[in-house]
């Protein structure tokens, strides 16, 4: 990279090294400093070729002939330095009575590295690089020498340098340089970064190159990143990555509806990356590792904030929730109105505004038939309960007339019973109100009662509490305690936000989207958590809650979990028909009917023991089926955050199902060569057309295949599997990694992951495999036996 001379124009290297304006203002100070500066070039191993016939033309006196000859046209100094930063950085050096052989190591560096890039320039990108150039001249004029001591020996490779460089900025002390200094070694610094095309605009190609590339070119090379042993963003290793460009999003939203996954999963407005999967804005010319490295602090602060962790300060401790709870049972919280807003906010989870709202009713038969209010809850008199409508995804497919018939009943509504301890507080004021409902529900607290004086009572009375007892309890610490409670109880926070109504982090939100619950299940786990804060106060009794947790409704959740009978009955004609098609298959046509039905019943095999969303490719290659450790590595999600691949383990008749296929399928192989098709893709899964050439396993191609006998979507083995394996007693964070649930921050594998892999395979796979049982699937053989 170093620069060239032609001895016949010695005035083009001086014009390339200082990039003059055409006045030529205070050239004849700047050429005494050339000598040092060619000097320069030789230090840093960069030398000029040709330097000793440039010196000599500086030495005849050509430089100063033709300033002197420019001086007419001279203006001053106006536009100098903005205009033609390179000129006026060499000026205020050659004006310096101090300009240190250090510095003019690194100004030649930078020289050489301007020229390149400057020889690579696009018309469009030249204002940016003219920015960058700006600002590192601004650097070298006004660096102090304490921190132009900081920067890197200006020798060997530029993108070891620039490594170099940055770690240097990064673990520099600022408190022993001034404010300008820091500023100015990370501009000096950015400028290299930039030329190393990690920019956001810089590519180095012309721009019909550049249009080309986008359209064309989809592969591309992470590079190795430098990164803390301690860092929360875990270092990436270099592999080739494949850029795939998005899809039309209505297109895409409804394909997701009809498969019956979330849209809100799945869906990406961005270039994506498959296996570590970034959104690059190639557009503007962005490549994978710069992409990579602008990301890691948004992926900090991704990761923290989807750290929903129980135990958290957000959430009161045993202590702070006693003390609340003696205060309510002393009655000495304030107004009774407040006391119950305060006790209704700890019962319920529901937010202020919510319990401002609640209505009482006599008896279950008065509440509505839907929910219209999400946030409202109901006290229902003859129950000693209260109730409310159950948090729904924000987007969720319309269940079917036809569909309903062979679905679990799903309803709403949540009602959880009120132990006596509680209700001795609510239970005069909840008679009085029900006294007054005919037909409809009536209010709980006065409709000339001031949401807004609620609140600074309570305030004052909660300020008051932690002055005496030291405490630091809040309304909305006291907001969260059931979910808390929930979540130690049921290791499952979609439970406890179908009970509280919490909203979940981004990640888990769509765990809403399959999650099915026994509405009794729930409201035993909430009592649990209630009874355990009075048996901490020693307020247990015989009678610390009614008896009976009937209130004759079902499942609560997602309306797409099919009934096991229903399923059981479709897997047996399967079974059936593959045995009748086995016995045909000697012709062409036989032959295909059978493999694509053996195929379709392997595929559901794995969809109900893996979870698999309706997508395609269920295991694209046989590399990511372990026989031996017995999982398969499932990629049916890619997202912003590097990708979303996950382990899961098979229970052994999966396993032998898919032994018993890959056979079947190296058969197909040689018996299709055998009447000349080519042969199959190399995908693991493969269909059969007419002609008996292979199709991909889509979603579409599936269902065209088992649509005699599989009348919904394909993906209510997901909305069965979420509900059945927590039935099972699963805890919800193995569910959760299993189902593929988590987002930034909350990655099973993750650096810091705790994730127990044996704990998994062991509580999973069980459970699996009672339900592959219960529907009756079996190790069917292919053509090969």
């Amino acid at each position: 990279m170093a620069l060239k001379f032609n001895s016949g124009n010695p005035e083009a290297l001086l014009d390339e090294i200082v990039q003059p304006r055409p006045d030529w203002l205070a050239m004849d100070r700047i050429a005494i400093l050339l000598p040092r500066l060619v000097k320069a070039f030789d230090q840093i191993s960069q030398p000029i070729e040709g330097a000793n016939a440039f010196l000599e033309w500086l030495e005849s006196g050509a430089v100063e002939a033709k300033y002197t000859e420019l001086a007419p046209d001279r203006q001053g100094i106006r536009g100098l330095v903005g205009e033609y930063p390179q000129h006026a950085g060499l000026r205020t050096l050659a004006e310096s009575e101090q300009c240190s052989e250090r510095r003019l190591q690194v100004v030649a560096y930078v020289i050489n590295t301007a020229s390149a890039w400057r020889q690579e320039l696009v018309p469009s990108e030249k204002p940016f690089f003219e920015k960058r150039v700006e600002g590192a001249w601004r650097a070298l004029r006004l660096l102090s020498e304490s921190a132009l001591a900081k920067v890197p020996s200006c020798t060997g490779d530029i993108e070891r340098f620039e490594k170099h460089f940055a770690r240097v900025n990064e673990h520099l002390d600022q408190r022993q340089f001034e404010e300008q200094d820091v500023r100015y070694l990370d501009e000096l610094q950015r400028f290299f970064k930039f030329y190393l095309g990690e920019g956001r605009l810089i590519t180095y190609l012309p721009d019909k190159q550049k249009s080309a590339r986008r359209e064309i070119k989809k592969t591309g090379e992470w590079k190795v990143l430098a990164s803390d042993v301690d860092s929360e963003v875990e270092s990436v290793q270099e592999r080739l990555v494949h850029i795939t460009l998005p899809q039309d999003s209505e297109r895409l939203r409804k394909e997701h509806h009809i498969a019956g996954n979330a849209p809100e999963e799945l869906m990406s407005e961005s270039v994506l990356i498959s296996e570590r999967g970034a959104s690059l804005k190639t557009e503007c010319g962005e490549n994978p590792s710069a992409a990579l490295r602008k990301r890691q602090p948004r992926r900090a602060a991704y990761r923290r904030a989807n750290s929903f962790l129980p135990g958290r300060w957000e959430s009161l401790n045993e202590y702070e929730r006693g003390l609340v709870l003696k205060t309510l049972f002393e009655n000495k919280l304030g107004s009774e109105n407040t006391r119950f807003h305060v006790l209704l906010v700890l019962l319920t989870g529901r937010p202020m505004e919510s319990i401002a709202k609640t209505l009482v009713v006599q008896n279950r038969s008065q509440l509505p038939k839907t929910f219209t209010d999400p946030e409202r809850i109901y006290l229902i008199r003859d129950d000693q309960a209260w109730a409310s409508a159950v948090p729904e995804p924000p987007e969720r497919r319309k269940l079917e007339a036809e569909w309903a018939l062979h679905m679990e009943s799903t309803e709403n509504q949540f009602i959880a019973p009120i132990p006596d301890a509680y209700w001795q507080i609510l239970g005069p004021r909840v008679d009085s109100a029900a006294k007054r409902v005919r037909k409809k529900s009536g209010t709980l607290f006065p409709k000339k009662l001031s949401t807004e004086s609620v609140a600074e009572e309570m305030s004052i009375e909660i300020k008051k509490l932690n002055k005496t007892t030291g405490s630091r309890i809040t309304l909305k610490r006291i907001q969260t305690c059931v979910f808390e409670g929930l979540i130690h109880q049921t290791t499952d926070t979609v439970d406890a936000s179908l009970v509280t109504g919490r909203k979940l982090p981004t990640g888990q939100s769509a765990n809403l989207y399959y999650h099915t619950r026994a509405v009794e299940t729930l409201a035993a786990d909430y009592l649990d958590v209630v009874n355990a804060w009075l048996a901490n106060l020693g307020l247990s009794t015989q009678s610390m809650a009614p008896t009976n947790l009937d209130f004759g409704l079902p499942r609560v959740g997602s309306p797409f979990c099919v009934r096991l009978e229903v399923m059981r009955d479709v897997v047996s004609r399967l079974r059936a028909q593959i045995a009748e098609y086995r016995k045909t298959a000697y012709s062409r046509a036989g032959i295909r009917k059978f493999h694509n039905l053996f195929t379709a019943y392997a595929i559901l095999q794995v969809m109900w023991s893996t979870g698999f969303r309706a997508v395609r490719d269920p295991i694209a290659y046989r590399y990511e089926f372990n026989e031996r450790r017995g999982f398969v590595i499932i990629a049916d999600k890619v997202d912003d955050n590097l990708g979303h691949s996950r382990l899961v383990y098979l229970p052994e008749v999966v396993i032998e199902q898919l032994r018993r296929y890959e056979t079947h399928r190296q058969h197909m192989k040689l018996r299709l060569n055998e009447v000349g098709v080519e042969a199959p893709i190399a995908t693991f899964f493969v269909f059969l057309d007419a002609k008996l050439q292979s199709e991909f396993a889509t979603p579409k191609r599936l269902a065209d295949e088992i649509q005699w006998t599989f009348p919904w979507p394909l993906n209510v083995s997901r909305h069965t599997l979420r509900g059945f394996l927590r039935d099972q007693g699963v805890p919800g964070y193995l569910v959760d990694v299993f189902m593929g649930h988590w987002g930034v921050g909350t990655e099973p594998l993750a650096k810091y992951s705790s994730l127990d892999l044996f704990e998994m395979k062991n509580r999973i796979v069980p459970a699996t495999a009672a339900l592959l049982d219960e529907l009756g699937f079996g190790v069917e053989a292919g053509l090969d036996a």
